[in-house]
């Protein structure tokens, strides 16, 4: 036989390296990958309670006493109603999250409040809470 007649192929050794190093790689991407996933949510909470926030300070400059206390529902509508319609829920924001509004740390809701965020059980947020007193 002539070197031009042998077929050409990888060796069962290539085959396991390539394997090894393709399962090496997936063992440190994938759980980069979700904490990636993790940060990404938790800021989409944390930019969901800045709008509430926002809402807050329009509906006291307005009524001069802050809105609640209040616990979203599925969607956020119910907040968006109490607040008159000064915050407008994200589309993401209820995916993970639920948020509820409550008297803060003076005791009441007409002069401080707190809002919370609280991971949704089933989701991967679960167990997790974001938590901003204002004003």
């Amino acid at each position: 036989m002539t070197k031009a007649n042998q077929i050409q192929g990888l060796t069962l050794i290539e085959m396991m390296v390539t394997i090894a190093v393709l399962g090496i790689i997936a063992a440190i991407a994938i759980p980069a990958y979700t904490g990636y996933i993790a940060t990404a949510r938790m800021t989409e909470g944390q930019n969901e309670i800045a709008a509430i926030r926002l809402a807050q300070e329009e509906f006291f400059l307005e009524n001069n006493t802050y809105f609640g206390p209040v616990a979203s529902d599925a969607t956020g509508n119910t907040l968006k109603t109490d607040s008159g319609s000064l915050y407008s829920p994200s589309s993401q924001g209820y995916t993970h999250f639920s948020y509820a509004i409550t008297a803060g740390p003076c005791g009441n809701i007409a002069q401080c409040y707190t809002i919370t965020a609280t991971g949704k059980a089933g989701t991967s947020m679960d167990g997790e809470t974001i938590s901003a007193d204002g004003p």
